[in-house]
């Protein structure tokens, strides 16, 4: 396993190291008939403030502070972070809507004598977001990070309105590539078992819909699209923290 994650990250490294990095691998039907709408203005790193997804406009971007507790006792560390946000997203036509999203962590640690971090618990990252929609009402997303690909298959994902459901699946590579990364680079949104978008939440972003979608629905998933390209993961800061 050590092996196999060194080789990852040697990959990740060359990946980002080289000038122009391929967007996220997508699933060919989809990719042949998908819209990208292009994201502008998203800052790489810290993305703050205002930015374009196509016509819709993420604005008002209000990020807390990660607030953080916890305690050490010897090698083991057990602390907790949590981070709010909000922003609005505005469309060419003078829609509006406010959408609210929190992430929480809670890492358990222990470290050995060789100075190797061991984890001793599960240390799921949740991510949560709402919002209204005038037409098909509140929506809920939320998904479960275990936080490595070698973990993927007990990641969890979806938007719902109670009546709608979209599944939402992480994507660990980039086009082209044969090695997957070790965290996420970005998300699937499915309906039944067809793939309606797909986000990639690192670099500048990428955005892809399907076509045929109402003018509800595009709002609806850019919605939740632009909440993740906001979303920062807590797992560094909280490792930092434990192993300091």
């Amino acid at each position: 396993m050590k092996k196999y994650l060194l080789l990852t990250s040697l990959a990740g490294a060359l990946v980002f190291a080289s000038c122009s990095v391929p967007p996220m691998a997508l699933e060919s039907s989809f990719k042949q008939q998908a819209e990208e709408l292009p994201v502008e203005g998203r800052k790489v790193f810290k993305p703050n403030g205002s930015f374009t997804i196509g016509n819709y406009t993420v604005a008002n971007v209000k990020r807390g502070w990660v607030n953080m507790s916890g305690f050490s006792i010897f090698s083991y560390n057990n602390v907790k972070a949590s981070q709010q946000y909000q922003f609005s997203l505005q469309t060419g036509q003078g829609n509006n809507w406010y959408v609210f999203g929190a992430s929480q962590l809670q890492h358990k640690s222990l470290k050995d004598n060789t100075g190797i971090t061991i984890e001793v618990a599960p240390n799921m990252e949740y991510y949560a977001s709402h919002f209204t929609s005038p037409e098909s009402g509140q929506w809920h997303l939320l998904t479960v990070d275990p936080r490595h690909y070698l973990e993927r298959k007990k990641f969890e994902g979806e938007l719902s309105n109670g009546t709608t459901t979209f599944t939402i699946a992480p994507v660990y590579k980039f086009e082209g590539k044969s090695m997957p990364m070790a965290e996420i680079i970005g998300y699937e949104f499915r309906e039944a078992e067809t793939i309606v978008g797909a986000v990639q939440v690192i670099n500048n972003g990428h955005v892809w819909l399907k076509p045929e979608l109402t003018p509800d629905s595009r709002m609806v998933l850019a919605s939740a699209m632009a909440s993740l390209l906001l979303y920062e993961k807590l797992n560094e800061t909280v490792e930092n923290t434990a192993n300091n």
